[in-house]
């Protein structure tokens, strides 16, 4: 058996990091809260990477065939494609990140195109959805533990960014 080697990718804003986090715990390479949640997680066996598209300043974003290529032949690879409405994921980056509409709208294509070629690749691949996580929680984290192989029962507690953002609470 291959040990795995998870990448999540999203857009910046999209619960990247958030999902990034739970499942390097449930891989129990880092317990949640230890691991910040960007670059790698890697202490051994398994290995989860996160990158948002892009990922810091100025905006950078990965070489996901140098990442296949130096890691398919050690370890099983799988994709976690974070997603979120890409209104909130725009507006979150401009009050966090003080970036422009055209800014993000420029990274919000990169970042399509980046995921539209890992989707036609031929690799192994999950669509995360941040809101159906905040609306099913752990009924649909249990369907990314099965893709992954992950026997977790795992479950942060929940903060929904999206409600914030509507009603500041």
């Amino acid at each position: 058996m291959k040990y795995k080697c998870v990448f999540v990718v999203g857009p910046e804003s999209s619960g990247s990091m958030l999902i990034a986090k739970i499942i390097s715990h449930a891989l129990n390479i880092d317990q949640y809260g230890e691991w910040n949640g960007a670059g790698w997680s890697d202490k051994g066996m398994h290995k989860v990477c996160h990158r948002s598209l892009p990922y810091l300043i100025p905006p950078q974003y990965p070489d996901i065939d140098k990442w296949i290529h130096k890691n398919q032949h050690d370890y099983d690879i799988f994709f976690v494609i974070a997603t979120r409405d890409i209104t909130i994921s725009e507006v979150s980056r401009i009050k966090r990140f003080s970036k422009t509409l055209e800014q993000v709208q420029k990274e919000s294509k990169r970042a399509n195109e980046i995921i539209c070629e890992l989707i036609n690749s031929g690799q192994k691949y999950y669509i995360w959805s941040y809101e159906t996580f905040m609306f099913l929680k752990m009924d649909y984290l249990i369907l990314l533990y099965n893709f992954l192989g992950i026997d977790s029962g795992y479950m942060p507690t929940l903060i929904d960014g999206n409600r914030i953002a509507l009603t500041g609470e």
